[in-house]
């Protein structure tokens, strides 16, 4: 058995690093390959549980608890156990979700944040395998099964999520207690060639791309996310007059960022005015700034920590190109009564290598140029 999961480890990792090709001459450390659905938005990663030699297909959820999967969706692996509910994993499992239950077997309650629904599932153990061809490696990884319903809103492909927050038994969360290493997530989207890695940007990039980085403070959410602090926002290099200071959520698992109802109207009104070159349509759902015109579009920038350091927003990461002609600017209103007055989708996040230092509670943050796999432009002004 143990030869046959090693067969399996290596033909993953073959296709892994071959995928990846373009990220890195020699990438290192525990990646996971990551695509776009195109239906969705949502990104996919693929891991290797157990002795099946098919991967799982996950939905990649930064605020998610714990890795979840519907176990009845034809991955079979001889190797998988449920947790008793004694164990001192269900013990991990009940941090921070008190819906656990310690009968027979540990149950507890998994939440699908793509949608807002929830259903139980059972905790359970498998081997995951990661790591290089060269130097293959496995953990034991705890993670829930469950009903085949709670992939609703998921994209068709998946078979279940990633948690890659903060809890206990979130992957990041378990893959350094396993590995007595820092606790730390590295992240870049992008379309057809993106990575989830719970190695540093270092091990995964290179030297010159880890100190390329900008850093601003990370703290958790109410509901588990990852939130940044934002000091302003600024349209055409105008800063908006809205309430400050604002926080906002990094989310994967919404394709476009959203503002508050309140925050939204002043947003809309400046772009409108900023966008002086362009042609406003009727905007396509779910947008709500539409235009024709072939122009560069006013970027937006969000101050972190200070005015002087800066995310910014522009090009592919804002426009959407919906058809005919027709370009929409991919920030839309999120509604009244949010908890995060902005929550950064997807589009917003794909280029940028992202480093989530958990232990020291940082954001790194840089731009990767197409021009060098170690090069990036953070937008430090």
């Amino acid at each position: 058995m143990a030869s046959c999961l090693n067969l399996f480890v290596l033909s993953f990792l073959s296709v892994l690093f071959i995928s990846n090709s373009q990220l890195s001459d020699s990438i290192n450390g525990v990646v996971f390959p990551v695509t776009r659905d195109l239906h969705t938005g949502q990104y996919i990663a693929e891991i290797l549980l157990g002795d099946s030699s098919e991967t799982i297909k996950l939905v990649v959820d930064l605020s998610g608890s714990l890795l979840w999967f519907d176990c009845s969706s034809g991955h079979v692996s001889s190797s998988r156990s449920l947790i008793s509910g004694s164990s001192s994993g269900c013990l991990k499992a009940k941090v921070g979700n008190e819906r656990v239950s310690r009968n027979v077997d540990c149950d507890l309650l998994v939440r699908n944040g793509a949608v807002g629904i929830a259903a139980r599932g059972e905790l359970a153990r498998d081997v995951l395998s990661f790591g290089s061809v060269s130097s293959p490696g496995t953990v034991d990884l705890l993670f829930a099964c469950v009903p085949p319903w709670l992939l609703r809103g998921l994209a068709s492909r998946a078979q279940g999520v990633m948690g890659l927050g903060k809890a206990q038994i979130s992957l990041p969360s378990q893959i350094a207690a396993e590995t007595n290493d820092r606790r730390r997530l590295t992240v870049y989207l992008s379309p057809s060639n993106g990575v989830v890695s719970t190695s540093s940007v270092e091990e995964v990039f290179g030297v010159a791309a880890s100190r390329s980085l900008v850093y601003a403070p990370l703290s958790t959410g109410s509901s588990g996310g990852y939130v940044i602090n934002v000091k302003s926002i600024r349209v055409n290099g105008e800063k908006l007059s809205v309430e400050d200071p604002l926080s906002a959520e990094l989310s994967t698992v919404i394709p476009y960022t959203m503002l508050e109802s309140s925050i939204y109207k002043v947003f809309a009104e400046a772009y409108t005015k900023a966008a002086t070159n362009a042609i406003s349509v009727a905007p396509v759902a779910p947008f709500g700034l539409c235009f024709t015109s072939e122009v560069d579009f006013p970027a937006v920038d969000l101050a972190l920590q200070s005015e002087m350091v800066r995310w910014r927003i522009q090009g592919r990461n804002l426009m959407v190109d919906v058809g005919g002609g027709v370009r929409c600017l991919g920030i839309v209103d999120g509604g009244s009564n949010r908890v995060s007055p902005i929550i950064m989708g997807g589009l917003q996040l794909e280029g940028f290598v992202l480093d989530f230092d958990l232990g020291n509670s940082m954001l790194g943050f840089g731009q990767r140029t197409r021009s060098s796999s170690d090069s990036l432009q953070p937008e430090a002004l």
